[in-house]
């Protein structure tokens, strides 16, 4: 039989959890599961503001790989970025980062 006596019995419930020095904080980023739900609003959101295909389809690659990858943080810093340039305007910018904050979760 394998009974540990006396040793190791496991984290007890009032300690704390000891984190390993690889592990990162939790960030908000993009849910996985719901991508391509946010990939059909950016596309709606970008034909209804009339932004070019070629400057859309670089758009929605870019902040789709930045959410998901990155950050939302990240994400929402090119899309303003984006704007400043003036690749679409502020209207649509502003529809972009609430659909970011609405398909992300802290992962």
């Amino acid at each position: 039989m394998a009974f540990n006596r006396g040793g190791y019995k496991g984290r007890r419930r009032n300690e704390s959890r000891a984190h390993l020095q690889g592990e990162s904080e939790k960030m908000q980023m993009l849910h996985t599961g719901r991508v391509a739900s946010f990939r059909y609003g950016i596309k709606e959101i970008m034909s209804y503001y009339r932004v070019s295909d070629d400057v859309a389809s670089s758009v929605i690659a870019t902040v789709t790989a930045k959410a998901s990858r990155v950050s939302v943080s990240a994400a929402r810093a090119f899309v303003l970025e984006q704007e400043k340039t003036g690749a679409y305007p502020r209207e649509a910018s502003d529809d972009i980062c609430r659909l970011l904050d609405k398909y992300s979760k802290m992962r």
